[in-house]
């Protein structure tokens, strides 16, 4: 049985003996075939941090604010019919210039057609120069000269599938910096501005982080992406396990090269980094799906039903907006007053540097489009009714209803709809519905296996663990990994080089 025993030891000390001198001749393959990969991803992490603060971002964050004045309108049903207008997808009630107008829009149309709620006159081109008029307001720019407007209905090189909202409109000024503000018009708001060093730097980032060179051959770019993964986490892994190695033997050496212990201190240092980043990665490159135009209910409400009660006419209404309740329109009405968030369920997300607790939010309500009716619960009832329509799923499956006006968790920033809300269906992985229903659009779809990815991602690639310190704490640790991922694998690269020439080919993994 002694015997037995010995042998078994000996076999493990050798199986372990063979496994060491393997990952001792490879470990440097390893870095070498990832090196370069790790580079890109190095530099533009490094990058990230800084264009977030580089980039141009609007003066104003929320839309115009004007109270609507309606005293002495002609009701939308009339307006429409001398118009020859029978059907509409949906209408907003907007100020703009000291003016009221109805804003209309069409199924299968991107454009609007504007009239004025007292004349019923049509504005000329009036979606356009509404696009004008909000670029500037969140840009803050009264007095550059407009050098073109353009409709945007597809996803381009210039305004990516990232950005999530279309149709959009594209608004150019002769300005020195070259800005230009992709804006929607219904609702109002802007989806992302750029200027000339933003486009250049974006550009570079894309060809660094995401391999935007080979956008044309995707399912390659896909599985070298992954490739290069494994082989940095191979690398990785090797290192560590290395440098274990060698501090239990006692055989790191004082004496070695400079080169060689700024390496394996840098290394060691940056490793545990580096596995968060590249397993991160490709469990999100593998679990990404290709971003298309979001769904967007298609309304159908004729135009007959569009009066306009006393209730909506005599409010003091920041917001009016058409949507469809099943048989039936209603208005979506949001109060000029504003109301503490202390006093509400959960607070308005909040672009600017006030403190949460300081934020306001405005009571929505719904009302019948004919008879002004106040429709109860009629919120909710709404976005189960278009989590219906997107899902395919009855009332009777829901389990949970909540608006989130703020982004977080499951619901990031790169969703870009608020408010929106979170109808939750008795699924074995918990399918989870966010809707907008201010435009009647899916917002985003969820599962369990979507909130373990993107948890990963949000919190092994993108340290939102550090969001407790602040975004500038969270930046600079990010980026400093992003540049020792890069010195690491310039170090390595550099030290393969030099033994390349010293000793040759057939000797550098020896």
């Amino acid at each position: 049985m002694a015997n037995d025993n010995m042998e078994m030891q000996e076999d493990s000390r050798k199986l372990f003996r063979r496994l060491n001198g393997w990952l001792f001749r490879y470990h440097r393959w390893f870095g070498v075939v990832s090196c370069l990969a790790m580079i890109l991803w190095g530099a533009s992490g490094v990058m990230h941090p800084i264009m977030s603060r580089v980039n141009p971002t609007p003066v104003n964050m929320a839309p115009p604010q004007a109270s609507l004045e309606l005293h002495g309108a002609l009701a939308p049903t009339e307006v429409l019919a001398r118009a020859g207008i029978s059907e509409v997808s949906g209408l907003r009630i907007i100020g703009w210039n000291d003016a009221t107008y109805y804003q209309v829009s069409f199924s299968g149309q991107s454009g609007r057609r504007y009239f004025g709620v007292n004349s019923g006159t049509e504005l000329v081109d009036g979606d356009v120069k509404y696009a004008e008029y909000l670029a500037r307001h969140f840009i803050g720019d009264t007095q550059s000269k407009l050098r073109s407007v353009s409709l945007i209905t597809q996803f381009n090189n210039d305004y990516l599938d990232i950005n999530r909202l279309l149709p959009v409109y594209r608004v150019d000024f002769e300005r020195d910096d070259g800005l230009h503000a992709y804006v929607e018009t219904s609702p109002p708001r802007v989806s992302a501005l750029a200027d000339d060093r933003k486009i250049m730097l974006a550009s570079l980032f894309r060809f660094m982080h995401n391999w935007e060179f080979m956008r044309n051959a995707d399912g390659v770019r896909t599985t070298l992406i992954s490739m290069f993964l494994a082989v940095a986490l191979l690398s990785s892994l090797s290192g560590i396990w290395m440098y274990g190695f060698m501090w239990k033997r006692g055989t790191l050496k004082t004496q070695h090269q400079p080169l060689r212990r700024w390496h394996r201190t840098v290394g060691i240092i940056i490793s545990l980094s580096a596995l968060l980043f590249v397993v991160s990665a490709e469990w999100h490159l593998l679990g990404s799906k290709p971003r298309t135009v979001q769904p967007v209910v298609e309304n159908h409400i004729p135009a007959i039903q569009l009066d306009l009660p006393d209730n909506v006419r005599h409010g003091d209404w920041g917001k009016i907006n058409l949507v469809q309740m099943e048989d039936h329109g209603a208005y979506q009405l949001q109060t000029m007053q504003e109301k503490p968030a202390a006093s509400m369920s959960s607070g308005e997300h909040d672009h600017s540097s006030k403190p949460k607790d300081s934020q306001a939010i405005r009571q929505m309500v719904y009302v019948d489009s004919r008879s002004g009716a106040v429709l109860d619960d009629a919120s909710r009832k709404h976005a189960v009714l278009l989590a219906k329509y997107f899902s395919g799923l009855p009332d009777d499956k829901v389990t949970q209803t909540s608006q989130i006006t703020k982004f977080e968790g499951e619901y990031g920033f790169l969703n870009k709809r608020l408010p929106v809300w979170r109808v939750e269906y008795a699924t074995s992985d918990h399918l989870t519905y966010f809707v907008e229903t201010a435009t009647g659009a899916l917002a985003s779809v969820v599962r369990d296996a979507d909130r373990a990815e993107g948890w990963s991602f949000s919190y092994l690639h993108k340290y939102h663990w550090l969001d407790f310190a602040g975004k500038d704490v969270r930046d600079f640790v990010m980026g400093l990994f992003g540049l020792g991922n890069l010195v690491i694998a310039m170090l390595g690269l550099w030290m393969f080089t030099r033994r390349y020439r010293k000793n040759g080919v057939g000797n550098v993994g020896g």
